[in-house]
């Protein structure tokens, strides 16, 4: 994909946060975004939510999960009314008894390839001809080096899919900086670097309709990478405290918009993508990282429950 311009001949996108828990609330500007040009579309986040939601660490199966429409290995469509079979519920649930629609629930725990082949069998089941993975806050675009980078997992697998499915792709990156991991000086760099590859496709800021529908489902699902920019599009900005105080964010204009990626350019500076390619399980893919220096979000999860 060379600009943004190219989804207006797609038919049907499917459009998912990529690093669970209130991401998918950022799939909801590209959405109406995609809307407004006839893509029908499919809104959709990992079945991994945050511990203080779900005590259990990592990502959750398909195979663990009730009221689900099983589309693949890795896809399934899902409701209000979808949640764990330990009673679980997930912020896409949330976002599908909000908006009146069904969502996509995707399954990492069978690593990239389990990932990046369940999602082309969606996407031939579903008739999708575009995926737009939404990262909030922009830590997919980490190269590796960058010190606060603290969700590295399921960034990787989601890109390095991405990177390698047969589908049509793009990132979309919304919330400049929202989440605390990348600084706003990092992002500036990183985002200059992909944009000298040809890789900044284009952009779409948020509007007082879309940000009154965000406010909606936000009330609803706790975020701050998404909650952020939509408080931005209020006149707040400057910095500001998130995670209890333990981080500090700088929020500017540019947290209302998001801007638009070739998957291929990200992909080829991140390390993180590199290191879980080709894993089958997000066990390997963690073990990977972790053997390479890395914190994962999995080891965190996993050391709350050993010190508790």
């Amino acid at each position: 994909m060379d600009t943004i311009e190219e989804v207006y001949d797609c038919t049907r996108a499917l459009i998912f946060g990529i690093g669970g828990g209130g991401d998918v609330v950022g799939t909801i500007p590209t959405m109406r975004f995609l809307e407004e040009h006839d893509v029908d579309t499919i809104i959709g986040g990992l079945t991994w939510e945050r511990s203080v939601a779900d005590p259990q660490p990592g990502p959750r199966s398909l195979d663990e999960l009730t009221e689900i429409n099983r589309v693949s290995e890795a896809v399934g469509l899902g409701s209000g009314d979808t949640q764990t079979n330990d009673g679980v519920q997930f912020a896409e649930s949330t976002v599908a008894s909000t908006l009146q629609r069904d969502v996509a629930f995707l399954d990492i725990t069978g690593g990239m390839e389990g990932f990046r082949s369940g999602l082309e069998t969606a996407c031939e089941k579903l008739d999708i001809d575009l995926i737009v993975g939404i990262d909030s806050g922009g830590d997919v675009l980490a190269t590796g080096t960058e010190p606060g980078i603290v969700s590295p997992l399921a960034d990787g697998i989601c890109l390095a899919a991405l990177s390698e499915i047969q589908v049509p792709t793009c990132i979309g990156m919304f919330g400049y900086g929202s989440d605390g991991e990348l600084t706003v000086s990092e992002l500036d760099r990183n985002i200059g670097a992909i944009a000298a590859d040809s890789g900044l496709l284009g952009a779409w800021g948020l509007t007082p309709d879309v940000g009154a529908e965000l406010e909606r489902i936000i009330e609803r699902v706790p975020t701050d990478a998404s909650r952020l920019p939509l408080r931005v599009s209020q006149g707040e900005v400057g910095t500001h405290p998130i995670r209890g105080g333990k981080r500090t964010v700088e929020l500017t204009p540019a947290s209302t918009i998001t801007f638009y990626l070739d998957t291929t350019a990200v992909a080829n500076r991140s390390s993180l993508a590199r290191i879980v390619s080709g894993t089958n399980s997000v066990e390997s893919a963690d073990e990977q990282l972790r053997a390479e220096g890395y914190d994962t979000e999995l080891q965190f999860e996993r050391s709350e429950i050993d010190t508790s």
